[in-house]
Protein backbone atom coordinates (compact mmCIF):
# COMPACT_ATOMS: atom_id res chain seq x y z
CA UNK A 1 0.00 0.00 0.00
CA UNK A 2 1.13 3.61 -0.37
CA UNK A 3 2.53 4.58 3.03
CA UNK A 4 3.22 7.98 4.54
CA UNK A 5 6.41 8.71 2.54
CA UNK A 6 4.65 7.59 -0.66
CA UNK A 7 1.68 9.82 0.08
CA UNK A 8 3.90 12.83 0.80
CA UNK A 9 5.47 12.31 -2.63
CA UNK A 10 2.09 11.81 -4.33
CA UNK A 11 0.76 15.06 -2.85
CA UNK A 12 3.84 16.99 -3.97
CA UNK A 13 3.56 15.60 -7.51
CA UNK A 14 -0.21 16.01 -7.87
CA UNK A 15 -0.55 19.54 -6.53
CA UNK A 16 0.97 21.34 -9.55
CA UNK A 17 -0.82 18.98 -11.93
CA UNK A 18 -4.28 19.43 -10.40
CA UNK A 19 -4.70 22.68 -8.49
CA UNK A 20 -6.60 25.28 -10.45
CA UNK A 21 -7.68 22.71 -13.06
CA UNK A 22 -11.39 22.38 -13.86
CA UNK A 23 -13.02 18.98 -14.36
CA UNK A 24 -14.82 18.82 -17.70
CA UNK A 25 -15.94 15.20 -17.59
CA UNK A 26 -15.82 12.06 -15.45
CA UNK A 27 -16.09 8.38 -16.32
CA UNK A 28 -16.51 5.34 -14.11
CA UNK A 29 -15.23 1.91 -15.09
CA UNK A 30 -16.03 0.09 -11.84
CA UNK A 31 -17.94 1.87 -9.06
CA UNK A 32 -16.92 -0.58 -6.29
CA UNK A 33 -14.47 1.87 -4.71
CA UNK A 34 -16.84 4.85 -4.79
CA UNK A 35 -18.79 6.11 -1.80
CA UNK A 36 -21.08 8.94 -2.96
CA UNK A 37 -22.27 10.77 0.17
CA UNK A 38 -24.27 13.44 -1.66
CA UNK A 39 -27.34 12.99 -3.87
CA UNK A 40 -26.67 12.72 -7.56
CA UNK A 41 -24.58 11.06 -10.24
CA UNK A 42 -20.79 10.99 -9.83
CA UNK A 43 -20.15 12.41 -13.29
CA UNK A 44 -22.71 15.19 -13.00
CA UNK A 45 -21.60 16.11 -9.48
CA UNK A 46 -17.98 16.59 -10.49
CA UNK A 47 -18.28 18.17 -13.94
CA UNK A 48 -17.47 21.87 -13.66
CA UNK A 49 -15.73 21.63 -10.28
CA UNK A 50 -12.16 22.91 -9.94
CA UNK A 51 -9.40 21.45 -7.76
CA UNK A 52 -8.59 24.04 -5.09
CA UNK A 53 -6.42 22.33 -2.46
CA UNK A 54 -4.86 18.92 -1.83
CA UNK A 55 -3.91 17.77 1.66
CA UNK A 56 -2.84 14.55 3.35
CA UNK A 57 -4.48 13.50 6.61
CA UNK A 58 -2.79 10.33 7.82
CA UNK A 59 -3.47 7.75 5.10
CA UNK A 60 -6.16 9.91 3.46
CA UNK A 61 -5.83 12.28 0.53
CA UNK A 62 -8.31 15.15 0.61
CA UNK A 63 -9.01 16.98 -2.64
CA UNK A 64 -11.03 20.15 -2.03
CA UNK A 65 -13.16 21.20 -5.00
CA UNK A 66 -15.54 24.13 -5.52
CA UNK A 67 -18.64 22.28 -4.38
CA UNK A 68 -17.36 19.03 -2.89
CA UNK A 69 -14.55 17.24 -1.10
CA UNK A 70 -13.07 14.12 -2.73
CA UNK A 71 -11.39 11.96 -0.08
CA UNK A 72 -9.30 8.89 -0.94
CA UNK A 73 -7.95 6.06 1.16
CA UNK A 74 -5.82 4.06 -1.28
CA UNK A 75 -5.56 1.02 1.03
CA UNK A 76 -3.62 -1.95 -0.40
CA UNK A 77 -3.59 -1.37 -4.14
CA UNK A 78 -5.05 2.05 -4.93
CA UNK A 79 -3.00 4.12 -7.38
CA UNK A 80 -3.40 7.62 -8.78
CA UNK A 81 -1.77 9.59 -11.57
CA UNK A 82 -2.24 12.56 -13.92
CA UNK A 83 -1.39 11.90 -17.58
CA UNK A 84 -2.28 13.26 -21.03
CA UNK A 85 -5.81 12.23 -21.98
CA UNK A 86 -4.54 10.07 -24.86
CA UNK A 87 -2.30 7.94 -22.60
CA UNK A 88 -3.06 4.23 -22.32
CA UNK A 89 -5.49 3.81 -19.39
CA UNK A 90 -4.11 2.80 -16.02
CA UNK A 91 -4.50 -0.94 -15.34
CA UNK A 92 -7.70 -1.69 -13.41
CA UNK A 93 -8.81 1.92 -13.81
CA UNK A 94 -11.89 2.51 -11.69
CA UNK A 95 -12.61 6.10 -12.65
CA UNK A 96 -11.06 9.02 -14.48
CA UNK A 97 -11.53 12.78 -14.42
CA UNK A 98 -10.86 14.71 -17.63
CA UNK A 99 -9.39 18.16 -16.98
CA UNK A 100 -9.68 21.33 -19.02
CA UNK A 101 -5.96 21.37 -19.92
CA UNK A 102 -6.21 18.04 -21.77
CA UNK A 103 -4.89 15.86 -18.96
CA UNK A 104 -6.66 13.09 -17.10
CA UNK A 105 -6.66 12.20 -13.39
CA UNK A 106 -6.97 8.42 -13.00
CA UNK A 107 -7.59 6.04 -10.12
CA UNK A 108 -6.70 2.36 -10.48
CA UNK A 109 -7.17 -0.50 -8.02
CA UNK A 110 -6.72 -4.17 -8.90
CA UNK A 111 -8.13 -5.36 -5.58
CA UNK A 112 -11.00 -2.85 -5.24
CA UNK A 113 -9.99 -2.33 -1.62
CA UNK A 114 -9.54 1.44 -1.77
CA UNK A 115 -12.26 3.86 -0.75
CA UNK A 116 -13.08 7.11 -2.55
CA UNK A 117 -15.61 9.38 -0.87
CA UNK A 118 -17.44 12.33 -2.45
CA UNK A 119 -19.00 14.53 0.21
CA UNK A 120 -20.06 18.07 1.00
CA UNK A 121 -17.14 20.33 1.93
CA UNK A 122 -15.94 19.55 5.45
CA UNK A 123 -18.56 16.84 6.09
CA UNK A 124 -16.34 13.91 7.04
CA UNK A 125 -18.50 12.23 9.69
CA UNK A 126 -19.37 9.30 7.42
CA UNK A 127 -15.75 8.57 6.46
CA UNK A 128 -14.41 5.86 8.80
CA UNK A 129 -11.13 6.84 10.44
CA UNK A 130 -10.85 10.34 8.97
CA UNK A 131 -11.80 12.29 12.08
CA UNK A 132 -10.14 9.90 14.54
CA UNK A 133 -6.57 10.21 13.25
CA UNK A 134 -3.96 10.75 15.94
CA UNK A 135 -1.01 13.13 15.92
CA UNK A 136 0.55 13.74 12.48
CA UNK A 137 3.99 12.14 12.63
CA UNK A 138 5.45 14.67 10.20
CA UNK A 139 3.89 17.68 11.86
CA UNK A 140 5.13 20.09 14.55
CA UNK A 141 2.75 18.66 17.16
CA UNK A 142 4.61 15.35 17.24
CA UNK A 143 7.42 15.94 19.70
CA UNK A 144 9.18 13.80 22.30
CA UNK A 145 6.84 14.91 25.10
CA UNK A 146 3.73 13.99 23.11
CA UNK A 147 5.17 10.57 22.24
CA UNK A 148 6.04 9.80 25.87
CA UNK A 149 2.54 10.80 26.93
CA UNK A 150 0.97 8.51 24.33
CA UNK A 151 3.12 5.51 25.21
CA UNK A 152 3.12 6.06 28.99
CA UNK A 153 0.28 3.68 29.86
CA UNK A 154 0.56 1.40 26.83
CA UNK A 155 0.65 -2.34 27.46
CA UNK A 156 0.25 -3.46 23.87
CA UNK A 157 3.08 -4.78 21.74
CA UNK A 158 5.33 -2.10 20.25
CA UNK A 159 4.27 -2.81 16.67
CA UNK A 160 0.57 -2.78 17.54
CA UNK A 161 0.91 0.58 19.28
CA UNK A 162 2.98 2.00 16.41
CA UNK A 163 0.27 1.13 13.88
CA UNK A 164 -2.65 2.49 15.91
CA UNK A 165 -3.74 5.42 13.74
CA UNK A 166 -5.85 6.91 16.54
CA UNK A 167 -2.56 7.49 18.38
CA UNK A 168 0.08 7.94 15.66
CA UNK A 169 -0.95 9.04 12.16
CA UNK A 170 0.04 7.06 10.30
CA UNK A 171 2.49 4.16 9.92
CA UNK A 172 1.96 1.17 7.62
CA UNK A 173 3.50 -2.29 7.70
CA UNK A 174 6.70 -1.54 5.79
CA UNK A 175 7.79 1.47 7.81
CA UNK A 176 6.66 -0.10 11.09
CA UNK A 177 9.28 -2.80 10.51
CA UNK A 178 11.93 -0.25 9.56
CA UNK A 179 11.21 1.97 12.58
CA UNK A 180 11.42 -0.90 15.06
CA UNK A 181 14.61 -2.16 13.42
CA UNK A 182 16.17 1.28 13.68
CA UNK A 183 15.12 1.55 17.34
CA UNK A 184 16.36 -2.01 18.05
CA UNK A 185 12.96 -2.92 19.50
CA UNK A 186 11.38 -6.35 19.00
CA UNK A 187 7.95 -6.02 17.30
CA UNK A 188 6.29 -8.05 20.09
CA UNK A 189 7.96 -6.19 22.94
CA UNK A 190 5.28 -4.87 25.37
CA UNK A 191 5.49 -1.08 25.51
CA UNK A 192 5.28 -1.33 29.30
CA UNK A 193 8.59 -3.23 29.33
CA UNK A 194 10.50 -0.61 27.37
CA UNK A 195 13.04 1.46 29.30
CA UNK A 196 13.07 5.28 29.13
CA UNK A 197 16.10 5.00 26.85
CA UNK A 198 14.27 2.58 24.54
CA UNK A 199 11.24 4.88 24.40
CA UNK A 200 13.51 7.75 23.43
CA UNK A 201 15.05 5.58 20.72
CA UNK A 202 11.53 4.65 19.56
CA UNK A 203 10.57 8.32 19.13
CA UNK A 204 13.83 9.17 17.38
CA UNK A 205 13.44 6.21 15.01
CA UNK A 206 9.95 7.32 13.98
CA UNK A 207 11.21 10.78 13.10
CA UNK A 208 14.39 9.64 11.35
CA UNK A 209 12.99 6.65 9.44
CA UNK A 210 10.02 8.57 8.05
CA UNK A 211 12.30 11.44 7.00
CA UNK A 212 14.62 8.88 5.38
CA UNK A 213 11.69 7.24 3.60
CA UNK A 214 10.38 10.57 2.31
CA UNK A 215 13.85 11.42 0.99
CA UNK A 216 14.34 8.01 -0.66
CA UNK A 217 10.95 8.07 -2.39
CA UNK A 218 11.50 11.61 -3.65
CA UNK A 219 14.99 10.79 -4.90
CA UNK A 220 13.69 7.73 -6.79
CA UNK A 221 11.39 10.07 -8.74
CA UNK A 222 9.07 7.29 -9.90
CA UNK A 223 5.60 7.88 -11.37
CA UNK A 224 3.00 8.38 -8.65
CA UNK A 225 1.36 5.03 -9.39
CA UNK A 226 4.56 3.06 -8.66
CA UNK A 227 5.54 1.85 -5.18
CA UNK A 228 9.12 2.51 -4.02
CA UNK A 229 10.52 -0.10 -1.62
CA UNK A 230 14.08 -0.80 -2.81
CA UNK A 231 15.55 1.05 0.17
CA UNK A 232 13.93 -1.20 2.78
CA UNK A 233 16.49 -2.81 5.14
CA UNK A 234 14.34 -5.53 6.76
CA UNK A 235 10.87 -5.38 5.22
CA UNK A 236 10.34 -8.41 2.94
CA UNK A 237 13.97 -9.44 3.51
CA UNK A 238 13.32 -12.69 5.41
CA UNK A 239 16.24 -15.07 4.95
CA UNK A 240 18.70 -12.28 4.12
CA UNK A 241 21.51 -11.20 6.46
CA UNK A 242 20.88 -8.19 8.69
CA UNK A 243 22.70 -5.16 7.25
CA UNK A 244 23.96 -4.32 10.76
CA UNK A 245 24.93 -7.60 12.46
CA UNK A 246 24.57 -10.28 9.77
CA UNK A 247 21.94 -12.33 11.64
CA UNK A 248 19.28 -13.84 9.37
CA UNK A 249 16.21 -11.62 9.13
CA UNK A 250 13.03 -13.41 10.18
CA UNK A 251 9.29 -13.02 9.63
CA UNK A 252 6.64 -13.43 12.31
CA UNK A 253 2.94 -12.65 12.64
CA UNK A 254 1.86 -9.72 14.81
CA UNK A 255 -1.87 -9.21 15.19
CA UNK A 256 -2.53 -10.75 11.77
CA UNK A 257 0.21 -8.86 9.91
CA UNK A 258 3.61 -10.07 8.73
CA UNK A 259 6.47 -8.47 10.61
CA UNK A 260 10.12 -8.62 9.56
CA UNK A 261 12.89 -8.17 12.14
CA UNK A 262 16.45 -9.06 13.10
CA UNK A 263 16.67 -11.46 16.09
CA UNK A 264 20.19 -10.20 16.76
CA UNK A 265 19.45 -6.48 16.87
CA UNK A 266 15.88 -6.71 18.20
CA UNK A 267 15.95 -8.84 21.33
CA UNK A 268 12.57 -10.00 22.71
CA UNK A 269 11.40 -8.78 26.10
CA UNK A 270 9.43 -11.92 26.84
CA UNK A 271 9.84 -15.61 26.07
CA UNK A 272 8.84 -16.40 22.49
CA UNK A 273 7.26 -19.58 21.13
CA UNK A 274 10.09 -19.77 18.58
CA UNK A 275 13.70 -18.90 19.37
CA UNK A 276 14.54 -16.99 16.17
CA UNK A 277 18.16 -16.48 17.22
CA UNK A 278 18.98 -20.12 16.48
Amino acid sequence: MPELPDLVYIVERLRPALLGRRIVDASVGNPTVLRILVPGDFRELLAGDTFRTLERRGPFLRFSLDRHDLVMHLMLAGRVRVVPAGEKPLAARRFALDLEDGTRFEYGDEKNMGKVYLCEPGRFEAIPGFLTQGVDLTGPDFDREVFHRLIAKERRQARVFLMDQTKLSAVGNAYADEILFSARIHPKAPCSRLSPHEKDAFYTAIREVLAWGISEVAEAGKPTEEKVRDHMRVRNRAGSPCPVCGTTIRKAGVLGFDSFFCPGCQKPKTEQFIDWSR
